[in-house]
């Protein structure tokens, strides 16, 4: 039972990272102003980033109450990188992107370093997180 809740989560996580990527943010930038669409998706990131975290850590108990450690160790791994992305990438992001806005040419490569690291993190987080589906699939599931 345990294993199909665990699933259950992944998968809602994994659907909503899918969702943000192919529907939120092209439609917010397709039909709000730089200005408006700036500020709704500094108001959703840190949300979804957070919703992310609290998924992976729920996960984590299960896969804790499991005794399964690989699976433990990949989520102890989601979860931080999604508090990073909430809590240390996405205000430096918002505050290169504003000085960037200003001018800032060294603000801008730093801009988009930085996004380029989040970018990574979430492709990451997305790959563990299939995998992990993939794998209780075979073990479970045969």
């Amino acid at each position: 039972m345990i294993i199909y809740t665990l699933n259950f989560l992944l998968a809602a996580l994994i659907g909503s990272m899918i969702f943000f990527m192919t529907v939120v943010s092209p439609s917010v930038f397709a039909t709000l102003s730089t200005n408006a669409s700036s500020k709704l998706l500094r108001t959703i990131f840190p949300q979804m980033f957070l919703f992310g975290f609290l998924i992976a850590i729920l996960s984590l108990v299960l896969c804790y109450i499991s005794d399964n450690i690989l699976n433990s160790i990949l989520l102890i791994i989601v979860a931080m990188s999604f508090i990073i992305n909430r809590n240390y990438l996405t205000p430096k992001i918002n505050d290169f992107r504003d000085k960037e806005l200003e001018g800032d040419k060294k603000a801008s490569s730093s801009f988009k370093y930085m996004h380029l690291l989040s970018v990574l993190l979430f492709v990451l987080n997305f790959i563990i997180l299939i995998g992990i589906v993939i794998n209780n699939y075979f073990n479970y599931n045969l």
